[in-house]
């Protein structure tokens, strides 16, 4: 029988440094991010596909795993003039709980930018 995993994230797995790197690493990520797609069980990010970009998802991956152990992550590559793809996946809870995130962020990104008009 499968172990079903619990829909939270775990920052505390991290150290403090870790947590920097983390939110670093993901915002360095955001000022890259060309796109995002619905999929049936998560959303899809779309980035350049240069070395450094993929290092960086690689590096985020690896830490998002342990704090967010309910999602799938995909990163599919190909040739560098091709975006990369980054997937994150799981069942119901874990697409609203993406969903959730997105929205945040979005809204983030619409109050910043009204401030600055």
């Amino acid at each position: 029988m499968e172990k079903e995993i619990p829909v939270a994230c775990c920052h505390s797995v991290f150290t403090t440094e870790q947590r920097v790197e983390y939110k670093s690493i993901w915002g360095e990520l955001e000022t890259r991010r060309l796109g995002i797609t619905e999929l049936e069980n998560g959303y899809q990010y779309d980035f350049p596909g240069d070395a450094e970009t993929l290092r960086l998802i690689n590096e985020w991956v690896s830490m998002e795993r342990k704090c967010c152990p309910f999602l799938t992550f995909s990163v599919i590559a190909s040739n560098t003039d091709e975006p990369v793809l980054l997937q994150l996946t799981g069942n119901k809870e874990a697409k609203a709980f993406l969903r959730t995130d997105i929205e945040t962020n979005i809204n983030i990104i619409i109050g910043k930018s009204q401030e600055k008009q």
